[in-house]
Parts: structure tokens; C-alpha cells; sequence
């Protein structure tokens, strides 16, 4: 049976939006553990990390792009000449 019910949630008058993206399943994991600690739904508990984060640091802070898959890669010239017709 699930628990979901018993979870601190949003005023029902709160506005939201839908957020969605794809995770690693170990990050999805990591929030649904540190949701479930702290007695919160997942989005509510994103919610408020990001808010803590934004608050701590004035925005939300930068991360390294994703490592480039060069094996799967075809190098192409900065700029490709082209022929008019």
C-alpha cells in the first residue's frame, strides 16, 4: 500500500508547472530517498532544493556539459563551403 498520502504537500492554491527530464536511475533514486527522509513527494522535495539553491547562491549554479561521445562523432570544418544554384 502506498504512503503517498501521508506526505507533506503544496497549499492546494500553490501554482506549479510540469518539469520533466531524463535522470540516471542512481539520481532518481538519490531524490526519492532524501523525499521520502524528509516526509515529502519528489517534487515537492525538488522543488524546494531548487529554491534552496537559488536562495544560498543568488541562482541556480552551473554544471560541466556532459562528456562528447567522440568515437560516435564525425569531425565536420567550422564552416562547410557551399555552392549557389
Amino acid at each position: 500500500m502506498s504512503d503517498y498520502g501521508r506526505r507533506a504537500r503544496r497549499p492546494n492554491d500553490a501554482p506549479t508547472v510540469l518539469l520533466q527530464g531524463r535522470v540516471s536511475p542512481t539520481a532518481r533514486n538519490d531524490v526519492r530517498e532524501a523525499a521520502e527522509a524528509s516526509g515529502v513527494t519528489m517534487s515537492y522535495y525538488l522543488d524546494a532544493l531548487i529554491t534552496k539553491l537559488v536562495n544560498e547562491n543568488g541562482g541556480m549554479p552551473l554544471v560541466d556539459p556532459p562528456a562528447r561521445d567522440r568515437a560516435n562523432q564525425l569531425d565536420l570544418p567550422e564552416e562547410a563551403p557551399t555552392k549557389a544554384a
